[in-house]
C-alpha cells in the first residue's frame, strides 16, 4: 500500500494537534480551579463531583463510544456489504449503551456513593469476589485501551506511512498530560470538544457527498452508481442495496454481543454514571446513544458507500481496481472515500476524526483505570485510611503508567498481526461473563458469592470451548488466527459466553443459597475521602423523590430497549433479510434523507445543549476572570445539607480542620 498522505500529517496531528488539546485542557482546568472554585481533589478527579448534567453525559457517551473502530469499521462494512453495513453497526452499538442504562440507573439508586462498580462487589462478595471482578474490569480496560490505540496507530500508519510504534506512543502522550491535570471533569469537557469536531467533519462530508458533489451529488445518483459497480465488482452478499447477507448479520451480532462486555465491564462507562447527577443519567445516556447511532450510520452510508460507488471512476484512489485485501483489512475505505470526494484534504479530515476518536476515548480509559487502581487496589488493600492527597497522587501515577502500558501493548498486537476486528470478537468471548455478573448483582439480592466465583470463570471457559469447537466445525477442521474469526464461530462463542455464565450464576445461587443482600448497605459502607467539599457532599445522597424518578425511568428504559432491540434490531433486520430484495431508488433516497436530517439534529443537540445547561457556570467563570463576580469557596462545609423529600438528613460536624470532618447520617424521627 502506498500511503495517501505524507508522514508529516501523521506526526503533525499526533504531536502538534495533541499538544494544542493538552494546552487547551490545562487552561480550562486552571480556569475552573481559579474562577469556579473547583479545586482538584480526590472526589472531583474521579467522579467530577457527581453533578454532571445530561448534556455533557450525552456528549461524553458519544465520545467514549466513538472508537477508531466505529469510524473505520462502519465504513469498511458499508464498502464490503453495502447499505446494511453502517446501519447495522450503528444499531448494534446503540443497543449496548441503551441496555447499560438499566445498570446506570441502579448504580445511582443503590450505590450513589460508589467511585467504581468493583467497590460494590467488595461489600457484597468480600475479597475473593472483589478481586475476581477487578480482574475482569481491568482486563476489559486493558483490551479496550489497546484496541483504541491499535486501530488508531494502524490507521495512521496506513494513511501516512507513520511508523506504528511512533503512532502508538505519540497518540496518547498529550492525552496523558491533560487527563492527569484535569481528571474526569477535564475528560468531559475534552469529550465535548472532540465530539463537536467529529460532527462538523461528518456533516460536511455527508452533505457534500449526497447534496453537492459533482461525482455523486444525490441519493438517487448513489443508487445508480451502486447498481453499476455491482456488475464490475460484485458484492459478497446478494447486492450492495440489499440486507440479505448472512455474514453481515452474523458479524454484527457477534460484535454487538461481544461489545456488551466493553460497555458493562468497562469502568469508563460506569464512571460516567457515577459522575452524573441522578436526574441526568437517563436523559444523558439515552440521548447520547441516539446521537451516537447516526455517526457510524452516516459515515458508512456516505464515505463507505462512496468508496465503493466510485471504484469505476478515475477519482477512486485505487482506480481501476478495487481495494486490495490489505487495504480493506487496514479499514481504509473511509479515508479513500473522503479522498475521492475531497482530495487529500478529505483524507486529512478523515485522519482528524480518527485522531479525535482515539484521544477522547483514551482519556476515558485512563481515568477509569486510575479509579480502579486508586479505590479498588490502593485504598482497599494497601492503605485503607489514605487521605485525599494520597488518592490524588496515586491517580496521577496510575494515569501515566497505564498510558505507557497500553501503548506498549498496542505495539505488541501490531507486531503479532492482530487486527481491530479480531480483538472486537475476542473481547466478548473472554469477558462477557462480567455482563451477567454485574447485572444480576445489581438486580437480584439473592445472588451468592460462590455463584460469582464459579459462574463467571466457567462462563469464560464455556465461551472459549464453544468458539474453538465451532471454528473446527465451520472452518473444515483448521484452527488458526484467521479461521477463529469465522462468523459462525465468533457468534457462537460470544453468545454462549454471555448466557452460560448467567445460567451458572442462577443455578449455583439456588443450589447453595445465602441470605438476601440489603441493597442499602452499599451507600452506608462506601465512604468518601477526607478532602470532600460541600458540593460533592450534597451529591452523595439521593432523595426518596429522586429514587422514585430513577425507578420510573427504568420503566421507560425497558420500553425503549424493547423497541430498539426487538423492533429494530431483530424484527426489522430479519424482515429485510428475509425479503432479500434490493431497496428501490425511492426507498434508498428516503433512507439517506432520514440519515441526513438525523445527523443534523444530533449535531445541534450535542453541540448546543451542553452549552445551554452550563451557561451559568460559563458566565460565572467569565465574570470572575474579569473581576466582576465572587468566586465560590467549595472548601467550606455547610452546617447542614438537606435532601428534599428524603427520610434522612446529612449532618456535617465541623472538626478542628477539614481533614478531620466527619459525615454522620442521622435518621429523622
Amino acid at each position: 500500500m502506498e500511503p495517501i498522505l505524507s508522514q508529516g500529517y501523521g506526526y503533525g496531528f499526533a504531536v502538534g494537534l495533541g499538544a494544542a488539546f493538552a494546552l487547551l485542557m490545562a487552561v480550562i482546568s486552571r480556569l475552573l480551579s481559579k474562577y469556579a472554585g473547583q479545586v482538584q481533589n480526590s472526589e472531583r478527579f474521579s467522579t467530577a463531583s457527581r453533578n454532571v448534567s445530561s448534556g455533557l453525559i450525552a456528549s461524553s457517551t458519544v465520545s467514549a463510544w466513538t472508537w477508531p473502530a466505529t469510524l473505520l469499521t462502519s465504513g469498511t462494512w458499508s464498502y464490503v456489504h453495502g447499505v446494511s453495513g453502517g446501519w447495522l453497526y450503528g444499531v448494534g452499538g446503540t443497543v449496548q449503551v441503551t441496555l447499560f442504562v438499566f445498570l446506570a440507573l441502579k448504580i445511582k439508586q443503590h450505590a450513589p456513593t460508589a467511585h467504581t462498580i468493583p467497590e460494590t462487589f467488595y461489600i457484597r462478595f468480600g475479597k475473593a469476589g472483589h478481586l475476581l471482578f477487578v480482574f475482569y474490569c481491568a482486563a476489559t480496560n486493558i483490551i479496550v485501551s489497546s484496541l483504541l490505540l491499535l486501530g488508531g496507530s494502524q490507521a495512521f500508519s496506513a494513511a501516512t506511512g507513520m511508523h506504528t510504534v511512533a503512532a502508538s506512543f505519540l497518540l496518547p502522550l498529550n492525552v496523558i498530560v491533560y487527563t492527569a491535570l484535569g481528571g474526569l471533569k477535564a475528560t468531559f469537557i475534552s469529550d465535548w470538544v472532540h465530539t463537536v469536531i467529529i460532527y462538523v467533519i461528518l456533516i460536511v462530508s455527508a452533505y457534500t457527498i449526497f447534496c453537492s458533489s459533482s461525482l455523486i451529488g444525490s441519493p438517487g445518483k448513489m443508487w445508480d452508481m451502486l447498481k453499476e459497480v455491482q456488475e464490475v465488482f460484485p458484492a459478497s452478499g446478494t447486492s450492495f442495496l440489499s440486507f440479505k447477507d448472512k455474514d453481515m448479520i452474523l458479524i454484527t451480532w457477534s460484535v454487538m454481543l461481544g461489545g456488551l462486555s466493553s460497555v458493562f465491564g468497562d469502568p469508563g462507562y460506569s464512571q460516567r454514571a457515577i459522575a452524573a447527577d441522578s436526574s441526568s443519567v437517563f436523559a444523558g445516556y439515552m440521548s447520547g446513544s441516539i446521537c451516537w447511532w447516526v455517526i457510524p450510520f452516516a459515515l458508512g452510508s456516505s464515505a463507505g458507500l462512496a468508496c465503493r460507488a466510485l471504484l469505476t471512476n478515475t477519482a477512486s484512489v485505487t482506480y481501476p481496481h478495487a481495494l486490495s485485501d490489505a487495504e480493506v483489512n487496514a479499514s481504509l475505505p473511509v479515508i479513500y472515500g473522503l479522498a475521492a470526494i475531497f482530495g487529500k484534504s478529505g483524507a486529512a479530515a478523515g485522519l482528524v476524526m480518527i485522531f479525535m476518536s482515539v484521544t477522547s476515548a483514551t482519556s476515558a480509559e485512563l481515568i477509569a483505570f486510575s479509579s480502579i487502581t486508586t479505590y479498588d487496589i490502593y485504598r482497599t488493600y494497601i492503605k485503607p485510611n489514605a487521605t485525599g492527597r494520597n488518592l490524588v497522587r496515586v491517580s496521577h501515577l496510575a494515569v501515566v503508567s497505564f498510558g505507557i502500558f497500553m501503548a506498549a501493548l498496542a505495539v505488541v498486537f501490531n507486531y503479532i498481526g492482530v487486527t481491530v476486528g479480531w480483538l472486537l470478537s475476542f473481547l466478548g468471548i473472554i469477558l462477557n461473563p462480567e455482563v451477567s455478573a454485574i447485572t444480576i448483582s445489581l438486580f437480584w439480592s439473592r445472588m451468592t458469592k460462590l455463584s460469582l466465583l464459579i459462574g463467571a470463570p466457567l462462563g469464560t471457559v464455556t465461551g472459549v470451548v464453544c468458539w474453538v469447537g465451532a471454528t473446527h466445525r465451520y472452518a473444515d477442521g483448521i484452527i488458526n488466527k484467521t479461521t477463529l474469526m469465522t462468523p459462525e464461530a465468533t457468534f457462537i462463542g460470544n453468545i454462549t459466553s454471555l448466557f452460560s455464565s448467567a445460567v451458572y450464576i442462577v443455578i449455583i445461587s439456588f443450589i447453595r443459597p445465602e441470605p438476601a443482600f440489603d441493597m442499602n448497605e452499599w451507600s452506608e459502607e462506601i465512604k468518601a475521602a477526607d478532602d470532600i467539599d460541600a458540593e460533592e457532599l450534597s451529591a452523595l445522597k439521593v432523595s426518596d423523590k429522586g429514587k422514585r424518578l430513577l425507578s420510573k425511568q427504568a420503566n421507560w428504559s425497558l420500553l425503549i430497549n424493547i423497541f430498539i432491540l426487538l423492533g429494530v434490531y431483530v424484527v426489522l433486520t430479519c424482515a429485510l433479510y428475509g425479503w432479500g430484495g434490493d431497496m428501490s431508488k425511492g426507498s434508498f433516497t428516503a433512507f439517506m434523507v432520514i440519515m441526513l436530517i438525523w445527523l443534523m439534529v444530533a449535531a445541534i443537540y450535542i453541540i448546543l445543549f451542553p452549552l445551554w445547561q452550563g451557561k451559568q457556570a460559563i458566565k460565572m467563570v467569565i465574570c470572575n476572570a474579569l473581576g466582576k463576580g465572587e468566586i465560590p469557596d467549595q472548601g467550606k462545609f455547610s452546617d447542614q445539607v438537606e435532601n428534599e423529600g428524603s427520610d434522612s438528613e446529612v449532618i456535617v460536624e465541623q472538626a478542628s480542620s477539614k481533614k478531620e470532618a466527619e459525615i454522620t447520617i442521622l435518621e429523622k424521627d
